[in-house]
């Protein structure tokens, strides 16, 4: 238990309200660093889902270069502006038709 949070690490309770926070995000390339997407980024409703946040490609991912692929979430408020950990992932063909 983190004694500050008074909370879990897994306890739901330790969101924060997102409203007021601007979210940005991009995927890029791992070996060339060539960008990939832009995603959208919501916060979803604070009062019922704390924390929540949706992330999406408002294009088809079917144009993504397939291999390693990195991303991570900005988040400015109040003029400070954060960044969260890197996201490795990898993007495969399709497998459903």
């Amino acid at each position: 238990m983190d004694e500050a949070l008074q909370f879990p690490p897994d306890d739901v309770r330790r969101a924060i309200n997102l409203t007021g926070y601007a979210f940005t995000s991009q995927v890029k390339a791992l070996d060339t660093g060539a960008a990939v997407a832009t995603l959208t980024c919501a916060a979803l409703n604070q009062t019922n889902q704390k924390g929540w946040l949706n992330v999406k490609s408002g294009t088809s991912t079917a144009a993504w270069p397939l291999g390693l692929v990195q991303m991570d979430l900005k988040a400015v408020v109040g003029g400070v502006t954060q960044h969260s950990e890197t996201l490795t992932f990898q993007v495969i063909d399709g497998v459903t038709a």
